[in-house]
């Protein structure tokens, strides 16, 4: 038997192999720009899907899994708010405005509170969930629990 023709044929079969491994897990440079969703570092739990974050921000579900959860919104106009509730919320600001002036007529419920500073405001409450983009955030100071 021919030893350089199977040589030949693993090495092809290895490489195929690999080329197909790894073209299946996508590999994703991180960016500063990238959205995180971010909790206390008291929470519990370290991932979420983003239909619980939507759930969450709508305050459909006000806890996670028996833990208290309070979700911050960052300040209205800012580009961070703005690419949460396009890419999380699945709407744009004047819907998500709607939204909660439907809320507060139909069921009393009022927005998230907003803050500036959304990195401070979870660090420094217990429960608490919001969002930065990468380049803000410090895991000194919150965990991330998704990465859109």
């Amino acid at each position: 038997m021919d030893t350089d023709f199977y040589r030949k044929t693993i090495g092809g079969l290895l490489l195929a192999s690999c080329v197909l491994l790894f073209s299946q897990s996508p590999v994703m440079a991180e960016s500063p720009n990238d959205l995180l969703i971010i909790v206390n570092k008291k929470f519990e739990y370290s991932s979420l899907t983003i239909t619980e974050v939507k759930r969450i921000f709508r305050k459909e579900m006000t806890t996670y899994k028996g833990t208290s959860v309070k979700p911050i919104h960052a300040k209205m106009g800012s580009p961070l708010r703005d690419i949460f509730v396009s890419k999380v919320l699945g709407m744009n600001v004047s819907a998500e405005q709607k939204y909660w002036q439907d809320m507060m007529v139909k069921k009393g419920m009022r927005p998230p509170s907003e803050l500036s500073n959304t990195v401070r405001g979870v660090f420094s409450a217990p429960g608490a969930m919001s969002y930065c983009f990468r380049r803000d955030f410090s895991p000194i100071t919150a965990k991330i629990v998704l990465e859109l």
